[in-house]
């Protein structure tokens, strides 16, 4: 009777064992799926669509203000802010908030040693400055100071930067009206036309609502078939813009076609060809004409092109070449057989620097002064969306004839 008992209770304290160890792999299995969801790369778990890092962000610039105000003689000028989206390796898309400040100091002081100063107090926050170098702002010598915040991504963290911060000598802050900063009036001047097309729209629909904001006169070149192709078609259209498509066609390297399915081929006949270039510009009602998509090899065989303009024509579209290849003869082709059309002459944004997105600006401005016109390409991107908004001021007050790109086709 006594072993039966001590037996029983064996079976009973076995199986309260397994029970908690149940209960624990479960927390574990719990614990760790949720550490996934708040890293940013989660080096093979599942991430999350978007993370939004907008008021981690926003209490960063107020942190950075909080420690420049404590400086009675720095005069502070938010150039204004703006939202920022990057997909990082796991696809999860971040967004957060990044502006610009600029700093006038006193003349006396160093430059440098005011970045160091500022960057000295953010040791030991959550801050972190990512980047010191001389440059210049507004023609002004002046040292730039980013600031980012980092955050868990994978294995380690990654960097957003939430102040693009520049120190200047501002002479004036001895006088009574120091607080009045007087930036210098524009010193350019330009007389062409720049008609400035828009490349891969259909990927995102906030970047395009901002380059409509704009109120300058762009033209738009949706890619077919995307998340919003058809969404960005509205926004502008609502905005009064040159609507286009943005016609996917074959690239030398067939490695880098980007559309699959969806890319004019050189290998189709000339009915294939038109058919789907029909089938493209109908899924996109309303537009105006087209540029292409890649198309190197497409562009640069004359059956193909010639395929591709006979449905143009027949739909009373215009065909501007993108000038992917020196060899397409897409604009030429397309003058021969009545199209209008015109050829891209700089693209704006092979880098991701916005300042020299800003420099090639008004490098386009220089050629449209040059031969009275000029066609510019750019893309619906952060970085570019970013340049425009800190150029479009002065390229309106500088002269430069921002122009639909239907008015300076032939």
């Amino acid at each position: 009777m006594t072993r039966r008992k001590k037996k029983s209770s064996n079976w009973l304290t076995v199986l309260l064992i397994v029970a908690v160890l149940a209960v624990a792999a479960a927390a574990g299995i719990y614990y760790a799926a949720s550490r996934a969801e708040k890293d940013v790369e989660d080096g093979g778990l599942t991430a999350p669509a978007k993370i939004e890092l907008l008021e981690e962000s926003k209490a960063a610039q107020k942190a950075v203000d909080d420690i420049l105000l404590t400086r009675d003689n720095w005069q502070l000028t938010d150039n204004g802010r703006s939202v920022q989206m990057e997909t990082v390796k796991s696809g999860a898309q971040i967004t957060w908030n990044k502006r610009e400040l600029a700093i006038g100091v006193p003349a006396a002081t160093e430059l440098r040693d005011a970045a160091g100063w500022l960057a000295d107090k953010l040791e030991g926050t959550k801050l972190k400055t990512v980047r010191m170098e001389e440059t210049t702002y507004n023609d002004w010598d002046s040292v730039r100071l980013d600031i980012a915040i980092s955050t868990k991504a994978g294995e380690g963290t990654k960097e957003f930067v939430t102040d693009v911060v520049y120190f200047y000598h501002n002479l004036n802050l001895e006088k009574p009206d120091k607080d009045i900063k007087k930036e210098p009036a524009t010193t350019r001047s330009h007389h062409g036309k720049l008609a400035v097309i828009i490349d891969d729209c259909g990927y995102d629909i906030d970047l395009v609502r901002r380059l409509v904001k704009l109120n300058a006169p762009f033209s738009f070149a949706i890619i077919p078939y995307r998340d919003y192709s058809s969404d960005v078609l509205h926004v502008i259209n609502g905005g009064g813009q040159v609507a286009m498509l943005h016609l996917p066609m074959e690239p030398m390297d067939p490695s880098a076609m980007s559309e699959g399915k969806h890319t004019v081929l050189t290998s189709m006949d000339d009915k294939s060809i038109r058919a789907l270039t029909r089938d493209m510009v109908n899924s996109l009602p309303g537009i105006s004409g087209v540029n292409n998509h890649q198309g190197s090899k497409a562009t640069s065989d004359e059956r193909a092109m010639t395929a591709v303009l006979k449905e143009l024509k027949s739909q009373g579209l215009f065909f501007v070449d993108s000038n992917t290849y020196s060899k397409s003869l897409g604009d030429k082709l397309a003058a021969q057989m009545g199209v209008p059309t015109g050829r891209n002459n700089i693209f704006l944004d092979n880098s991701t620097n916005e300042d020299e997105i800003i420099k090639k600006i008004w490098q386009a401005a220089a050629i449209a002064d040059k031969y009275g016109s000029a066609i510019a390409i750019c893309h619906a991107r952060p970085h570019t969306v970013n340049a425009w908004e800190q150029a479009i001021g002065e390229v309106k007050a500088s002269g430069l004839k921002l122009v639909p790109v239907t008015e300076v086709l032939h």
